[in-house]
């Protein structure tokens, strides 16, 4: 067994601050437009060079365009430190960005197939991560939309950056419905991660956590509560070391397919699966009744319903019946499955996204 997280972690509030005293030589800031006009008031970046990423997808995911693009300005830079200040999709371009700096000759599906070649023989890597859901401040993922609109997961140990920085200060002004979607993102992480079929001690312990922080602070996290703000902040980061270790299943299987698929932001397609995937792999592992205890609750699927009411999050998802077999047939076959605590084929995904369909959080 192993357990993988950067270097450093630094998070609190001001934790920003210890950025100058890490990174080292020329520094290019990836970031987004909107961003850019938060963190300038929080943390000086005129000193160094910035690229913008700009998303194309109707999902939210950097497609492989937008990736090379930064990657392209990231080699005329020629950086020694990479700093991601953003959200998931800001993070994840800039790790790919980064993988495509030190390697400029590496393939799309060298990079989704095979695993990574060491990197920082140019620069080391560091995000801040502003956002309270995709936990790719520490992870090893990124996800990225594909040249035929799939979206596609690039996993290495080489990804997980050199320092996380979790400062609440940049959640602070989050939008109603971004704090939503991703408090129920880094939510799916943790029950996803505690709950797979890989078991791991210190994972399965920050998981666990997680969900209790997450579940007790969300509510009023999403009506802008300060302390809150800040928990959850620290509950995504928490999931994210989970998920990095333990892996998810079926709920980020189906989403990325149907996210990509229906143009249905992640973190949304994410809680709107969680309920009926709690019912689906319940009967497969006690992992439920652990959480359910913690929380001292009876029915964790009912529990995470009620969340999605509060939320405004639809109950069920409008799937037409022409779609079902191709989209079963996919989800069956995602490489996530493998850690999904119930093995699931074509047949069985297919009656569940039936489930879904129908809006029937069924009995056990």
């Amino acid at each position: 067994m192993q357990f993988l997280s950067p270097l450093y972690i630094k998070f609190g509030m001001g934790s920003i601050s210890a950025l100058p005293e890490v990174i080292k030589g020329k520094v290019h800031v990836i970031t987004g437009p909107n961003i850019w006009k938060n963190v300038e008031s929080i943390f000086p970046l005129r000193n160094y060079s910035v690229s913008f990423v700009k998303r194309s997808s109707a999902a939210k995911e950097p497609t492989e365009r937008d990736v090379e693009l930064i990657a392209q300005e990231v080699r005329e830079e020629k950086p020694e430190s990479i700093v991601a200040v953003g959200g998931g999709s800001v993070i994840d371009t800039a790790k790919i960005a980064w993988v495509m700096y030190e390697f400029p000759d590496i393939s799309w599906e060298d990079m989704y197939s095979s695993a990574l070649p060491p990197l920082r023989e140019k620069c080391r890597f560091y995000t801040v991560e502003t956002t309270s859901g995709t936990g790719s401040g520490v992870s090893a993922a990124a996800v990225i939309e594909d040249s035929a609109g799939n979206k596609r997961g690039v996993v290495s140990p080489q990804l997980i950056p050199d320092m996380a920085i979790y400062d609440p200060q940049f959640v602070m002004s989050m939008p109603r419905n971004i704090a939503i979607y991703t408090g129920m993102d880094a939510l799916t992480h943790a029950i996803e991660a505690y709950t797979s079929n890989v078991e791991n001690i210190i994972s399965d312990t920050l998981a666990l956590k997680a969900i209790e922080i997450i579940i007790r602070y969300l509510p009023e996290s999403i009506k802008g509560q300060k302390t809150a703000r800040e928990m959850v902040h620290y509950g995504n980061m928490l999931a994210g070391m989970g998920f990095t270790n333990s892996r998810l299943g079926l709920c980020h299987a189906a989403a990325h397919t149907l996210g990509a698929r229906y143009g249905i932001e992640h973190g949304k397609i994410n809680a709107i699966l969680l309920p009926y995937v709690i019912r689906a792999n319940q009967t497969c592992t006690t992992r439920f009744r652990d959480i359910e205890r913690v929380l001292g609750v009876k029915d964790l699927a009912r529990v995470v319903m009620a969340l999605n009411r509060e939320f405004g999050i639809p109950e069920r998802l409008e799937i037409p019946n022409e779609h079902l077999d191709s989209l079963a047939k996919k989800i069956a076959q995602d490489r996530l499955m493998k850690y999904n605590p119930c093995k699931m084929d074509e047949i069985e995904v297919r009656k569940w996204l039936l489930k879904v369909k129908e809006g029937a959080i069924y009995e056990v």
